[in-house]
């Protein structure tokens, strides 16, 4: 590309944060969230599992019996669009 030059480029799901994985999105029992915290759609929340590992979830759904979590990336599943526009090259002295 060149100075001035504008092109728009799209990453398929599967080459960027990969497909939305269903087996990723786990519904738990309300009473499993600590006592403080009242869920909200979007809210992110970080598991740990019993081996120690920790990731970040994200709500879902929630009614007053369960919570729907996704530990899928946010854009999982979803094809990602840039538009580019160079607007000057340096080059080395």
């Amino acid at each position: 590309m060149e100075e001035g030059e504008t092109r728009s480029v799209t990453i398929p799901a599967s080459e960027a944060y990969g497909e939305h994985r269903e087996d990723l999105v786990v519904v738990i029992p309300r009473n499993q969230l600590p006592p403080d915290i009242e869920p909200e759609i979007g809210m992110q929340l970080q598991v740990r599992e019993p081996t120690g590992q920790s990731f970040v979830v994200t709500v879902t759904a929630f009614d007053d019996e369960t919570v729907t979590l996704d530990a899928n990336h946010p854009l999982a599943g979803k094809d990602l669009t840039f538009d580019i526009e160079v607007v000057e090259i340096i080059r080395p002295s």
